[in-house]
């Protein structure tokens, strides 16, 4: 059975679908079987695997309002062995307005999921950039979730409610999700800033207990990938943001042996 991780923070611009697009081609290349999905209207990480053209043959937004939505014939292939991808698309953007009056709106996509999850070790959800019922969907479907968190100083913004809702998941909907890890991202060497953010994560009890070793410095190579419709471990295999990846797809494996605690 798959470890379903949903890749959520409700700041934009904080390297989510960067994570999930290049955690999940990383494991891939350990050998593990990856389906990601793509629960963002913007619809990056469906570009930034090159697989644009193939969203008007159905997306996730057709699982998500279908009364008796599956995702499995929505499915598609990478150009990368072991990496399957469950496209988005700009229609996704209206779902919400249509599963409001839905029975069972924050659980259709776990519902739909079926026995998909057999199939694959891993399902990465890329989520939107709000504490949405779109994102409501994705933390009722999973078994875990990464928050990844941007070394800026505003990162800790909206750390309370992402929490809080989280909480609110384990509580009344979802008793098995949690805490995966929280991923530092575009970390900058070259500046007080970054080091003074890490820091006051690392000194945040909420937080301080799932902070990764892995920290995701920033490199131009990551951005120039997207760009290409490509993973950084493939479009450049030497560059430090591709190793930061495989570090982080180590870490995430290891876990399977020695999971993090429930919290």
């Amino acid at each position: 059975m798959a470890r379903i991780i949903s890749i959520l923070n409700q700041k934009g611009g904080v390297g989510k679908t960067t994570t999930a697009l290049n955690l999940g081609a990383a494991l891939a290349e350990l050998g593990r079987k990856v389906l990601l999905i793509d629960l963002d209207p913007q619809a990056n990480l469906t570009h930034g695997l090159g697989m644009s053209d193939i969203s008007s043959k159905g997306s996730i937004y057709d699982v998500l309002v279908n009364q008796h939505g599956v995702v499995a014939p929505y499915i598609r292939l990478t150009r990368w062995p072991r990496l399957d991808l469950l496209p988005s698309h700009i229609d996704l953007s209206g779902a919400e307005i249509e599963m409001v009056s839905m029975y069972g709106r924050e659980t259709r996509l776990s519902r739909a999921l079926g026995d998909v999850p057999q199939k694959y070790d891993y399902v990465l959800i890329d989520c939107l950039p709000s504490l949405s019922l779109l994102t409501i969907n994705a933390m009722t479907a999973s078994t875990e979730m990464i928050v990844p968190m941007q070394a800026h100083p505003f990162a800790l913004d909206g750390i309370d409610k992402l929490l809080e809702v989280y909480s609110l998941v384990k509580e009344q909907i979802n008793p098995d999700i949690i805490l995966a890890g929280v991923l530092i991202t575009m970390f900058d060497t070259r500046t007080n800033i970054s080091r003074e953010v890490q820091e006051r994560l690392q000194s945040d009890g909420r937080l301080a207990p799932h902070l990764l070793k892995t920290v995701v410095r920033q490199n131009i190579k990551i951005a120039e990938s997207q760009g290409a419709g490509v993973p950084v471990i493939h479009f450049d295999p030497a560059c430090h943001g591709a190793e930061a990846y495989r570090e982080l797809a180590r870490e995430i494996a290891a876990q399977e042996t020695s999971p993090p605690a429930a919290s």
